[in-house]
């Protein structure tokens, strides 16, 4: 497999995945909260899209690009403390980012459907599969196989250009938020040539924001009887 194989693979998945998150937009299920507090719309197509990122971000690359080393997923060799005393300031600063951010978005009023509960139970692990693989692929498969092909500084714009596209769809404060937050997430990935960290400060991020959410929305609201 040659170098234009692998460049019209990532095409592909990141169209693909494009095309999925433009149609949550268009059916306000893109998220399981909007900025204003209001739940998805359609819950069928907001595991349909976090589905669709799993197979296209995660399992259609691993399965076809062959640019990445076995080891990227988890790097090689011990790291000195003071990376992991930083990355774990990281971690933690990324925590109370996405909790402050929850405590800003107040809940709209709108019944609590009766069966939220077993959905949420069913979301989350398929938003951290989904959050794994949106890593794997932008901090993972495209900036590694961009720093193999135009060295680190392109790399990094790149995978970073491409996550700030992608969230178009979202409000404007988190699209431009995906600038600083792509770097870190490169620097930090780049440094022990790994992915893991990029999904770990994601994860902490995205949890902490949406967690308290659907608690506040569950503790405000009375549930439909």
């Amino acid at each position: 497999m040659n170098n234009s194989d692998d460049l019209l693979r990532y095409i592909l998945c990141y169209g693909m995945m494009f095309l999925f998150t433009w149609i949550g937009k268009l059916n306000r299920s893109n998220r399981l909260f909007d900025a204003k507090g209001f739940l998805a719309a359609n819950r069928t197509y907001l595991v349909g899209l976090h589905l669709a990122g799993i197979l296209w971000l995660g399992i259609v690359p691993l399965t076809y690009l062959n640019q990445i080393q076995q080891g990227i997923l988890f790097g090689n060799g011990i790291h000195r403390f003071l990376w992991w005393l930083l990355f774990g300031c990281l971690l933690l600063a990324m925590s109370v980012t996405g909790f402050r951010a929850s405590r800003r978005i107040n809940i709209s009023e709108q019944n609590n459907p009766a069966s939220l509960n077993k959905f949420l139970a069913f979301y989350f692990p398929v938003r951290i599969l989904f959050l794994c693989a949106y890593e794997s692929f932008f901090r993972g498969f495209l900036l590694f196989g961009c720093i193999k092909w135009f060295g680190i500084i392109p790399a990094v714009a790149l995978s970073t250009g491409l996550t700030v596209l992608i969230h178009v769809f979202t409000n404007k404060k988190e699209m431009w938020a995906c600038i600083p937050f792509g770097i870190i997430l490169c620097t930090c990935c780049i440094t022990i040539h790994a992915v893991w960290p990029a999904m770990l400060l994601h994860l902490a991020l995205s949890l902490a924001y949406e967690i308290p959410i659907a608690n506040k929305f569950f503790t405000q609201l009375k549930p439909v009887k």
